[in-house]
């Protein structure tokens, strides 16, 4: 069986109106379309056809390079998808599936909005059916990998071994972090606070013993992306933290399905979370006065998560020691004086141009204060880092 490929001008309200079955198209034909420098592709198939043969882009190479095309795929049941969509990429990233048959339209309805539960669609570019027309073709593009599932997708050099069961979709396997996502960090997370945490690594661990890691605390943490991120990247860099998920909402069920993802990505001894509400500095500096006094904290961070009591203690406490990084990512007017022309988040809820600089200026050395847009409505944002001097 052969498909004629649907090359749509944009991936907006109109094409994403578009049954998934009209966006069918043959590898072959997928790979000649793939202009960006990051190609992301959804597995839904189930864990024993993933058993089978999986897609990888460890042979994706082009013959007259040495590096390697950045293609990104992440298998992810479709039986599970519901409940682990927050590793979805973002509503507005283009990315395509691959599918077996009889899931199409279920995919379709739940990726796409028919399903009335959730009226606002992902941005499905293509799909890619499990026939053997397929794993033909990518046996020929040497895009196919056959036996036990291996995370074989990052790049760097550090290994762990991991034991995933049926449901996780994952066995047994030697991973190399880090693993590949389809969502994305914070931006201040990624390319700030990351490497401002890998530079200090070495001289702030040197003042602890070897059985204890410096933490990293994400204030009102969620579903514990950042987490992940910051973990599995400072862990494939061979600079360790423990990173601390701190959020009110990490009852029962909310503690498991972010235990699980990081079980399911290779860090769960790395990471922990708890349960707290985070409306009172004094109600977090109780709970954690111990790792506040033998200096185990290297860093703070909120993203999207204002609350001002909270921050303003924060810069004024003399509970946090020399040398901890504070950071914030959050919405926030662009100039002094601005206006705020989105209905969300509420104006109230969005900083001033200067409101960080200036809480933070008398007892901080403030390394990042910079205007941003978010990549989806493109709502002014602050990427905002100071160390405690």
């Amino acid at each position: 069986m052969s498909f004629t490929p649907i090359i749509e001008k944009s991936i907006g309200d109109a094409t994403s109106k578009i049954p998934l079955r009209n966006r069918i198209i043959s590898l072959s034909d997928w790979w000649t379309l793939q202009e960006t420098s990051i190609s992301r592709i959804l597995d839904l198939r189930s864990f024993e056809e993933h058993q089978k043969r999986f897609l990888s882009s460890l042979a994706c190479r082009e013959p007259s390079s040495l590096s390697l095309v950045d293609l990104v795929v992440v298998p992810i049941p479709f039986s599970v998808i519901e409940k682990r969509s927050f590793e979805l990429p973002a509503r507005h990233i283009k990315f395509s599936i691959l599918v077996s048959k009889p899931d199409l339209v279920r995919a379709d309805s739940f990726l796409c909005g028919s399903n009335r539960k959730r009226p606002n669609p992902w941005k499905v570019a293509h799909v890619l059916l499990d026939t053997e027309e397929l794993w033909s073709q990518a046996q020929d593009m040497g895009m196919v990998h056959r036996g036990h599932i291996q995370e074989v997708y990052g790049q760097q050099h550090k290994c762990q071994d991991l034991v995933m069961d049926t449901t996780n979709t994952l066995i047994t396997s030697r991973i190399r972090f880090p693993l590949a996502r389809l969502w994305q960090p914070d931006p201040m997370v990624e390319t700030v606070l990351f490497s401002l945490l890998a530079k200090t690594h070495d001289s702030n661990q040197q003042t602890l013993s070897n059985e204890t890691s410096r933490q990293v605390w994400d204030l009102a943490a969620g579903a514990g992306r950042d987490v992940a991120f910051l973990a599995e990247e400072l862990l494939a860099a061979d600079k360790a933290y423990k990173i601390v998920a701190i959020d009110h909402r990490y009852n029962e069920k909310e503690t498991k399905i972010v235990n699980d993802f990081w079980e399911r990505r290779g860090i769960r001894d790395q990471t922990t979370s708890i349960k707290l509400n985070l409306s009172y500095w004094k109600t977090l500096e109780n709970v954690m006065a111990s790792d506040l006094t033998t200096k185990q904290v290297a860093a703070m961070f909120c993203v999207r998560f204002w609350k001002p009591d909270l921050v303003k203690a924060i810069a004024r406490s003399a509970s946090i020691h020399s040398g901890v990084l504070f950071g914030i990512s959050h919405f926030c007017k662009p100039s002094v004086g601005a206006s705020w022309n989105f209905d969300h988040p509420s104006e109230k809820t969005v900083l001033e141009r200067n409101q960080l600089p200036d809480l933070f200026q008398e007892q901080w050395d403030i390394l990042h204060d910079e205007i941003a847009f978010d990549s989806d409505h493109g709502r002014t944002m602050i990427h905002f880092v100071a160390r405690r001097r």
